[in-house]
């Protein structure tokens, strides 16, 4: 059971590394602002003292160009909201869904500033030519 455990816990590290590393990318190809370097999802192990039952809680952290981290919650705008969420569900895809050829967008840019819109639209025509490649 521990061996399972241990694998468990590489495969959700190696997982996590690959999602901030897409996720980061994404960011810095979609967002025009020049507040935020990036963003990163983090995750926490928490695990009952009379308990085996791990359970992991994840947030989202910006980090700024001084490498200052801060947590997302209550510091950003709602552009800036709804841009994390859509880059946060593209790195998902592109790290669990290999070779996925739908991705259904209902209002993208909602809350978005007219440089956002844009760098999501060129981010979304790059990741669509990379994948003709």
């Amino acid at each position: 059971m521990e061996a399972l455990e241990e694998a468990l816990m590489v495969y959700h590290h190696e997982k996590m590394k690959e999602i901030n590393s897409t996720l980061a990318d994404f960011w810095r190809l979609t967002y025009k602002g020049n507040d935020i370097e990036t963003i990163e999802i983090k995750s926490d192990v928490s695990k009952e003292s009379n308990s085996r039952i791990k359970s992991y809680n994840y947030r989202i952290v910006l980090k700024t160009h001084d490498n200052a981290e801060l947590d997302m919650r209550g510091r950003c705008s709602a552009g800036q909201k709804v841009l994390a969420s859509f880059i946060i569900r593209l790195s998902l895809a592109e790290t669990f869904c290999a070779n996925c050829g739908i991705l259904a967008l209902d209002e993208p840019t909602t809350n978005l500033d007219n440089d956002n819109i844009e760098g999501l639209a060129n981010a979304l025509k790059e990741i669509i030519e990379s994948r003709k490649k």
